[in-house]
């Protein structure tokens, strides 16, 4: 009997244990990322660039990425933009791009990167936060809590394409069709 009662216990336990799982992390399909941006290269005539840059590109969105790694990959995409004519779509997705959450380890608030980027066109653009983030902390080491020459995200979470986070999980090129005014810098 005592042991028909411990079976029934772990069986419990299991079930409940697998009915709510507890999640982590907040993340996303990255390949999605750079869905837009690919056509528009395309388009423009950037032919197997596109896919190389837009892979590097939307890599740099998982929760191992550094700090600057997706505004460096911002600039690859806009280097290539202005090789293409400076072809003005690119140029946006780009923008929008850059602005994309990465994912969140432990649900806290992925940290900005503190320098300037390469191309003038991503200056005051920098990555929202998904809705579902701790917005009182930041993982990592505690550097970068606010982006380069910025004094305050208001409200937090928030980025130039969009006045308040993104959805969890969600593509900012599925909210947005502008990068917004990029922010003024101190």
């Amino acid at each position: 009997m005592v042991r028909i009662f411990n079976v029934f216990v772990a069986l419990v336990a299991v079930s409940a244990a697998t009915a709510f799982p507890v999640q982590k992390r907040i993340s996303q399909t990255i390949s999605d990322s750079t869905q837009l941006w690919v056509q528009a290269c395309n388009k423009a005539g950037g032919g197997a660039k596109c896919q190389t840059i837009s892979q590097n590109a939307f890599l740099t969105l998982l929760a191992a990425g550094k700090n600057c790694d997706q505004q460096d990959a911002a600039d690859q995409m806009v280097d290539l933009a202005k090789t293409l004519k400076n072809n003005p779509d690119m140029i946006r997705l780009a923008q929008i791009f850059v602005q994309q959450p990465r994912n969140a380890p432990e649900k806290l608030q992925v940290p900005y990167c503190q320098k300037a980027p390469r191309n003038a066109e991503l200056k005051g653009f920098f990555h929202c936060q998904f809705a579902g983030s701790n917005f009182a902390k930041f993982s990592g080491d505690q550097t970068g809590n606010l982006p380069l020459g910025v004094k305050a995200v208001v409200p937090p979470g928030s980025c130039p394409a969009r006045n308040s986070p993104v959805p969890d999980g969600v593509q900012l090129d599925t909210l947005v069709t502008s990068p917004g005014k990029p922010a003024p810098l101190a």
